[in-house]
């Protein structure tokens, strides 16, 4: 028998390698698909927030298992919610605009911090809590954890949105106060600015949120032996966690940093002469994917279910594959905001 402190890696089963092997097809599939949709931005990663957004309402109520005639009712009502906390910038901002289909960068104004409309929260409660006065299947439990995972998903969302909208603003705020609006116009509708220095720094969150996933799995695999937490997540190990915090934390620093030595830093505020900020996001944000990653778990286990949907091989669903990322996603958000407000208390 192998000894738990040894640093000798596993041996692999065969239903092992299979799943692995599933789990990197569908992957690259994903990354295939989405990539293309990131470094172009705009309406193409606009529309593939909305189709992400669609599949995560449906699994928010898949959870249930419901059998109820009011069930697509229930699935309609989630799924407007959420696109409605989603979008609301982007309502609040720019259908107001008489110039929307003239202005090519109608998508990228209001991306400056993070909204809530106070009003849809009570109309959440009022339309979840009015269904279930007439379905008994929907009880107030599932009506309160619809009402946290609507609006905590739909915020995350929105952080997703601001990651790689918001640089477009910052950098042409940066530009035109040291050269004007002109120069400022001209530097942020560049095709390098456009297709690759505006993508930098949803790239840096999701290479420190999937270096951590990545790292924490293959670790954990080979050489995991102490569990964290069985009753939440039975295969994640501490060999795989701090592997994963590791490893992430190299490569999104060095990401941030080389890109910021190369002249195109991820952000005004996000570069080599920022170091200290690097270093602390970088060092956070695997943190906060093992936090979105057992939070979810613990609500699979709580409903007694393996995976929110099966859509994707190998994955599960699309929830199972975004947890970390939202959560991540949310908290640089966070970061960000206060940065950019002034919060320098690491200077």
């Amino acid at each position: 028998m192998k000894n738990k402190n040894s640093l000798e890696p596993n041996e692999l089963s065969e239903e092992t390698k299979v799943s692995m092997r599933t789990r990197i097809i569908t992957a690259l599939v994903l990354l295939a698909i989405c990539g293309p949709c990131l470094f172009l931005g705009g309406w193409p990663f606009f529309l593939l927030s909305v189709v992400l957004s669609l599949l995560v309402s449906y699994e928010l109520v898949h959870v249930f298992s419901l059998k109820t005639r009011f069930k697509y009712l229930i699935h309609l009502v989630v799924t407007l919610l959420v696109l409605a906390f989603i979008y609301w910038i982007f309502i609040k901002n720019n259908l107001t605009n008489d110039s929307i289909l003239k202005d090519s960068n109608v998508l990228y104004k209001g991306f400056n911090n993070l909204s809530v409309s106070t009003v849809l929260i009570l109309v959440t409660a009022g339309a979840l809590f009015g269904i279930s006065f007439i379905c008994e299947e929907l009880s107030p439990s599932k009506v309160f954890y619809l009402i946290a995972m609507i609006i905590v998903v739909s915020l995350c969302f929105q952080s997703f949105l601001y990651l790689r909208f918001s640089p477009n603003e910052a950098f042409a705020q940066q530009i035109k106060n040291i050269s004007g609006e002109e120069a400022a116009n001209a530097y942020v509708n560049s095709p390098v600015f456009k297709y690759a220095q505006s993508s930098f720094l949803m790239i840096y969150v999701l290479i420190g949120t999937m270096f951590s996933d990545i790292g924490a799995y293959f670790v954990g695999v080979l050489f995991g032996k102490h569990k964290v937490n069985p009753r939440i997540s039975p295969k994640k190990t501490w060999e795989g966690f701090y592997g994963g915090i590791a490893i992430s934390f190299v490569c999104s620093t060095l990401f941030a940093l080389i890109t910021s030595w190369c002249g195109l830093p991820i952000l005004p505020n996000l570069d080599h002469n920022h170091w200290y900020w690097i270093l602390l996001i970088s060092a956070l944000m695997p943190i906060f994917a093992n936090l979105g990653d057992f939070t979810f778990s613990a609500i699979k286990r709580g409903y007694g279910i393996k995976d929110f949907s099966n859509i994707l091989p190998g994955h599960g669903g699309i929830l199972d594959r975004l947890d970390s990322v939202l959560f991540v996603s949310g908290f640089v958000a966070v970061m960000l905001i206060f940065i950019n407000n002034g919060w320098n208390f690491l200077i």
